[in-house]
């Protein structure tokens, strides 16, 4: 029995190593609404992701989101 334990923990701790880099790689990150700006037609919605800041385009007549999914 203690022959075939060590073997499985092994093929167990492998099989984690390489599918948890995908599954954090899919993950989404919330962002939150930092600033905002008009455009001609467009209004540009600032978000802070994580420190990183990702912008989106919407029509100037629509309000920007306070979150969103990147």
């Amino acid at each position: 029995m203690n022959r075939l334990f060590k073997p499985i923990i092994a093929l167990i701790i492998l099989i984690t190593a390489m599918v948890y880099p995908s599954l954090v790689a899919n993950s989404a990150t919330t962002c939150f609404k930092k600033g905002e700006y008009s455009s001609g037609f467009n209004k540009i919605c600032i978000y802070d992701c994580m420190g990183s800041d990702v912008a989106i385009t919407i029509k100037n007549t629509q309000l920007c989101p306070l979150t969103i999914q990147n």
